[in-house]
């Protein structure tokens, strides 16, 4: 470089301006350094409000999801209380069905004996008992009480199963065979009593009067 572009350049760093203007003019950029300031901290508080939105976004995301999570859990408690609800009452019917014979106990037959059973009629015996039947297989449903017991000679050429089944023999006295009918047709009648079979009738004698012993049987519904 030559000594005159070197004179030139030092009398162009040389300040001329008042000492006021300098000082507005280092204000001026200060204050511009400020704005640059807030407005990188502004933008990044942006940045993180959004930041912190996509997170609390997310957040509840997941929350809507677990509350559908719950929502099906609690439905399924609820359906499989249901089934296991249904579950218990199959196994009561199979234990009647193996066991038992019919849901009835003796406490019902005789609550239902002593509704049915008139003033001038009285039972001398009594007998329950739970007995293997044969039963036709298509059409058997061991749930419904009309379920009838196969006679010993009409299994041929069907098919059977063999199910518990509670029989019912009552033997007493009545007055009259007109009172031995009626009293055959209120047990046939009763919800609680199918199959109603007459054993015998016959005369006997109590206290020098004739009167009529019958024996009848029946099935107690399951």
């Amino acid at each position: 470089m030559s000594r005159t572009t070197r004179k030139r350049a030092t009398m162009e760093n040389i300040d001329f301006l008042p000492e006021r203007i300098r000082l507005q003019r280092a204000r001026r950029a200060r204050l511009l350094r400020q704005v640059h300031l807030l407005a990188v901290c502004a933008a990044a508080l942006v940045l993180l409000g959004y930041v912190r939105q996509g997170r609390i976004s997310k957040v509840r995301g997941e929350v809507a999801m677990l509350t559908e999570r719950a929502a099906n859990t609690r439905q399924q408690l609820t359906e499989r209380n249901h089934l296991e609800k249904q579950l218990a009452e199959m196994m009561i019917m199979k234990r009647i069905d193996d066991d038992l014979g019919s849901r009835a106990d003796a406490l019902d037959v005789l609550a239902a004996l002593h509704r049915i059973l008139p003033e001038s009629m009285a039972l001398t015996d009594l007998n329950l008992e739970t007995m293997e039947v044969q039963v036709p297989v298509e059409g058997a449903d061991t749930r419904n009480h009309s379920s009838r017991a196969v006679a010993a000679g009409s299994t041929r050429g069907s098919k059977t199963r063999t199910v518990k089944r509670v029989r019912l023999q009552i033997n007493g006295i009545a007055p009259t065979d007109v009172d031995v009918a009626n009293f055959i047709g209120q047990l046939s009648a009763s919800p609680l009593f199918e199959d109603v079979n007459m054993g015998y009738a016959r005369n006997t004698t109590i206290r020098e009067r004739t009167a009529r012993e019958f024996q009848v049987s029946c099935y107690v519904v399951r």
